[in-house]
C-alpha cells in the first residue's frame, strides 16, 4: 500500500489490486511530496497496425528508451506517483514492454499498468506479466457489429482471450460518441460477463475537445443516472460540466495526471497539444513548468 498526500485527501493505493481509494483530511493545502502525478500515461511507442477514427495518437516511428523510462519512473516514485499506465499506440508492438513492467515493479513502488486494443494480446505473454502488472485494460467500445466497423477487427477472439485470463485484473475502456453511445447497455453486459473490475467511460477528443452534441452529453448523462451505481465506473473529471450524474471522476485535483508521449515530451494529456521536453531537463523541473502552465 502507498499513501499520497493531496489537496484536502489522504490518497491510498494497493498495487497488486489496483485499487485507488482518497479519505478527506483537513489538510488544505498541496504537499511538496505529492509533486509528481497521482497518475502518469507513459506511451512507449505510437506504432499501431489499426486505424481507429477517434485516435489522436500519431502513427510514427517514435518509441521510449527503456533506461530512460525506469529513469522517470524513479524520479515519479519519489515525488509521489502512485501508478504508471503504459500506452500508446499499441504497446503490445513495443519489445520492451516485458522489461520495462518488470523494472518499474521491482525498481519502484508504484503499480504498473498497460492499456491495450487487445488484438495483440498472446496468453502466454499476458501470463508472463502476471506479477508485474497491476491491471491490464482493454479497449472494447461496442459489441459486434459495431466494434468491428471501428477496429476493422472481429471482437470474439479477443473475448475469448480474455475469458481465459485468470487472476489478474482487468479494466474495459469505452470512447463514447455518436456510433457507441446507443450501445451502452449493450457494452455494458458484456463488460460485466467479463468481470471487469473497472469500466472508464471516455467521452471522445477531437482537437482537443470532447466531440458530443448536447443532445448526445443528455442521452449519456440521463443512462449514468440510471446505472453508475450498479458498476465501478469513472469518467474524465473534464466531462463534469457536461454531466449531472455523481460517477468516481477521474483527476479531480490538477496534479492528478500527467502524459509523457513516445516522444518525449511531457503534457498535461495524451491529446494536449503543449508540453515540456524532458531531453535537457530534469522531471521534476518539466513538472513544476507543467504545473506552472494551467495553474490560474
Amino acid at each position: 500500500m502507498k499513501l499520497r498526500e493531496e489537496s484536502g485527501w489522504l490518497h491510498a493505493y494497493d498495487r497488486v489490486s489496483g485499487l485507488h481509494v482518497r479519505t478527506p483530511t483537513a489538510e488544505q493545502s498541496t504537499p511538496r511530496s505529492a509533486l509528481g502525478p497521482a497518475v502518469l500515461s507513459l506511451a512507449v511507442t505510437y506504432a499501431c497496425d489499426l486505424a481507429c477514427p477517434f485516435c489522436y495518437a500519431p502513427k510514427d516511428s517514435h518509441e521510449v528508451d527503456v533506461e530512460d523510462a525506469v529513469g522517470w519512473c524513479r524520479d515519479l516514485d519519489a515525488l509521489g506517483t502512485l501508478e504508471v499506465a503504459l500506452g500508446g499506440g499499441e504497446p503490445f508492438l513495443y519489445q520492451g514492454l516485458h522489461e520495462l513492467c518488470a523494472r518499474i515493479w521491482n525498481e519502484t513502488a508504484m503499480g504498473v499498468s498497460i492499456t491495450t486494443n487487445g488484438q495483440h494480446i498472446d496468453l502466454a505473454s499476458v501470463d508472463s506479466l502476471r506479477n508485474v502488472l497491476s491491471i491490464l485494460r482493454v479497449s472494447i467500445d461496442a459489441p459486434e457489429p459495431v466494434y468491428s466497423t471501428i477496429r476493422q477487427r472481429s471482437l470474439e477472439p479477443l473475448l475469448r482471450k480474455l475469458r481465459q485470463l485468470s487472476g489478474l485484473p482487468i479494466g474495459i475502456n469505452t470512447v463514447v460518441n455518436s456510433l457507441t453511445l446507443p450501445h451502452l447497455d449493450e457494452t455494458f453486459a458484456l463488460v460485466r460477463s467479463l468481470g471487469a473490475v473497472s469500466w472508464l467511460l471516455l467521452p471522445e477528443v477531437r482537437a482537443g475537445k470532447y466531440a458530443l452534441s448536447r443532445a448526445e452529453w443528455k442521452q449519456m448523462d440521463l443512462w449514468l443516472l440510471a446505472h453508475w451505481q450498479a458498476y465501478p465506473m469513472e469518467i474524465p473529471a473534464a466531462a463534469a460540466e457536461h454531466l449531472t450524474c455523481p460517477v468516481l471522476l477521474l483527476d479531480k485535483n490538477p496534479r492528478d495526471y500527467a502524459h509523457i508521449g513516445a516522444d518525449a515530451v511531457l503534457r498535461r494529456n495524451s491529446h494536449s497539444g503543449l508540453g515540456v521536453e524532458l531531453s535537457n531537463r530534469t522531471l521534476k523541473e518539466a513538472l513544476g513548468l507543467l504545473w506552472e502552465r494551467q495553474s490560474p
